[in-house]
């Protein structure tokens, strides 16, 4: 009777450690209020709690956002978004295959007087503004005419430059296998010192006599 009591006990033990392990963390509202301003304040776990209480002083923020941030749920909450955020292969290559393909057609509007302009506003141009690498703008004001004639023009200049698609082409490649870079493995690049071979005669030069 003893023996099958214990074996209940640690059955029943294991059932609720299992249970235990099941069982997802879960978090305050005041945590998943800190971990949203979290990833809101680019993980700088600090200003999060800085924003969450605008009069602690700087000190006991850093403190006590330090303290949050090393508790079980908080960790496997933040892991748990890491997660959920990071791009699988398959999203990559997409990503990839869009900047080989990309061209500034989704961001330009042609008027029907046939003036061409950017146009980032627009739903299709938001879903490639990925593509996008850099923005340059610039803004005059003028006069235009003398006088009562006198009117103000203002001019605009948009320079956009995508992500390069040649740089994408070869990670792509890279990928596939169909590129390799060329690795040195006995010289690291440098001249190799001559070799001198040296054969025995084997008693060849007393037969030559």
């Amino acid at each position: 009777m003893t023996a099958i009591m214990q074996n209940n006990q640690k059955a029943v033990q294991i059932s609720t450690d299992e249970k235990l392990q099941e069982t997802p963390s879960t978090l305050s509202n005041k945590e998943r209020a800190f971990v949203d301003l979290y990833f809101g304040c680019n993980m700088n776990a600090t200003e999060a709690y800085s924003q969450l209480h605008p009069n602690a002083k700087r000190d006991t923020c850093r403190a006590k956002s330090s303290e949050l941030v090393s508790k079980d749920n908080i960790q496997k909450e933040i892991s748990d978004r890491l997660t959920k955020q990071a791009m699988g292969k398959d999203e990559v290559l997409a990503r990839l295959s869009a900047m080989a393909r990309a061209s500034e057609m989704p961001f330009i509007r042609i008027t029907g007087e046939g003036f061409v302009y950017f146009d980032f506003t627009n739903p299709e141009a938001k879903d490639y503004l990925y593509l996008i690498k850099k923005i340059k703008t610039k803004r005059t004001r003028r006069i235009v005419g003398r006088g009562d004639e006198a009117e103000p023009w203002e001019d605009e200049w948009v320079e956009v430059e995508l992500h390069d698609a040649q740089s994408a082409l070869n990670t792509i490649a890279k990928y596939h296998g169909m590129l390799t870079d060329k690795l040195d493995v006995t010289s690291a690049g440098e001249k190799l010192p001559p070799v001198n071979i040296y054969l025995p005669d084997n008693g060849r030069a007393s037969n030559d006599k």
